[in-house]
């Protein structure tokens, strides 16, 4: 528990004046609101910096006279020479923010400028920092900093930065710079982020300024690790496509060494449109790197009429790689017509790894197939952890589904059906892991198979 939410009871007779450093900080969380009045003041009168934590939890406190005290007090803490202390009181500054029983926004404020000033020593003793703490000490730093060159260099270096939010805290200052050259640099730091969203936002914003060389540096990122990015760099292309479409081809052509420059270039000859983009997928639809053989795939998939896409799906669901098993059940999803469920079932009974991936893609057929195979699985036995939650979500996600449905089952259907859950006592053994079946099981699926006349 927080020390603040703590409360000492309250003791008759005690002169405040008498009391040493720490048991007026204890008097500060008494459940008298009196003693708590009396020891902010005569901490206020001490000026003593071990106080501040205290009178910044005070200055929200629900009694007007408490409160009044500690925001008055504070003012006198607020030296240059005690910026230390302060930044070891920030886990408590934090609390007046979330004041909302009085407005402290006056306080705060106040805070926040004398802070400002302050800000080397506030960062060099400030204790270990979360992500938040840490944009906010930057938004002091960035109301300090009135100097452009120093400005330039505080943003250049922090656009770089892993927390999103901080890079965006830096994108949004650019305004500050008079000089389009200025903004210019921060954008193109931008562009060198580790981060996707913020080289696609500096990107943009280098374009806007519609500079003549602005397209130069954006055709250094024509190969971006990243997907989006490369899809803006190359849709910003007015001329020259056919000199980076022979620039992807030769990276193809190379022997087999880092995976990303391979999907780069092939990514990037999807983008133009090259027409031998399909012939170049199909070649590496068999890549060992997941990642080529992956985004190949796809390509492949896309180009593929809908009548021969079914072998394809069923080979892709064969795959190693969940990743690449991926591609097939989200092309499903997209609206492709699902291949055998016979087929699928047989795959996902022999290779329990691909079980999940068979319930995604039997989600988009016949609910009765899908019951069908859950069943299945139950009468196999020997589910691992990971198969027996898919097995309870898959259950949950029929029975909801199934309100809403009106599919009769077919007769092949219906006797496979009728044949296992004549068997259910089998299916649901007592000695089961926790949390296999959801709530409701079997009765709910009974339900839905006496309602169809299937037992």
């Amino acid at each position: 528990m927080k020390w603040w939410k703590t409360r000492t009871e309250a003791v008759q007779g005690l002169e405040a004046s008498a009391l040493d450093t720490n048991a007026l900080l204890a008097l500060a969380r008494s459940t008298d609101g009196y003693q708590r009045e009396a020891a902010v003041v005569e901490l206020v009168r001490r000026v003593d910096p071990q106080a501040i934590a205290v009178l910044l939890v005070c200055a929200g406190d629900w009694v007007f006279e408490v409160r009044h005290a500690a925001r008055q007090g504070l003012a006198a803490f607020m030296r240059d020479d005690l910026a230390a202390h302060w930044a070891r009181a920030l886990p408590a500054l934090a609390f007046t923010y979330r004041v909302r029983r009085t407005d402290l926004s006056e306080l705060t404020g106040s805070i926040e400028e004398f802070l400002a000033r302050n800000i080397d020593a506030l960062e060099k003793n400030a204790p270990a920092l979360d992500d938040s703490a840490r944009r906010w000490i930057f938004t002091l730093r960035l109301r300090r900093t009135d100097d452009a060159s120093a400005l330039l260099a505080l943003l250049c270096r922090n656009v770089h930065s892993n927390d999103l939010s901080m890079s965006r805290l830096c994108l949004g200052a650019v305004d500050r710079f008079a000089d389009p050259a200025d903004r210019r640099k921060v954008f193109e730091a931008a562009c060198r982020s580790r981060l996707p969203r913020v080289r696609m936002t500096g990107m943009r914003e280098l374009l806007a300024l519609q500079q003549s060389d602005a397209q130069a540096f954006v055709r250094t990122m024509w190969f971006d690790r990243s997907a989006g990015v490369r899809s803006l760099a190359v849709g910003t292309l007015a001329a020259g496509k056919e000199d980076i479409a022979e620039r992807a081809k030769s990276i193809l052509a190379r022997p087999a060494g880092e995976a990303h420059p391979a999907v780069a270039a092939l990514h990037v000859l999807h983008l133009l449109r090259d027409p031998q983009t399909a012939v170049l997928a199909r070649s590496l639809a068999r890549s060992p790197v997941v990642a080529l053989r992956r985004l190949a795939s796809s390509l492949v998939l896309s180009a593929t009429a809908e009548g021969e896409q079914q072998a394809q799906l069923t080979a892709l669901l064969a795959d190693s790689s969940p990743k690449v098993r991926r591609v097939a059940v989200e092309h499903v999803r997209r609206g492709a017509s699902l291949p055998s469920p016979e087929v699928l079932m047989r795959m996902g009974l022999e290779r329990p790894e691909v079980a999940g991936d068979v319930m995604a893609m039997l989600g988009c057929g016949s609910p009765w197939d899908r019951l069908l195979f859950v069943l299945r699985l139950l009468e196999g036995g020997g589910l691992s952890a990971s198969l027996c939650g898919s097995v309870t979500i898959e259950l949950d996600a029929w029975g909801k589904a199934m309100d809403n449905a009106y599919v009769q089952p077919q007769a092949k259907q219906a006797a496979a059906l009728t044949r296992l859950w004549s068997r259910r006592a089998q299916l649901l053994p007592q000695e089961r892991p926790p949390g296999l079946l959801p709530r409701g099981f079997p009765d709910a699926v009974e339900y839905h198979l006496r309602t169809y006349r299937v037992i």
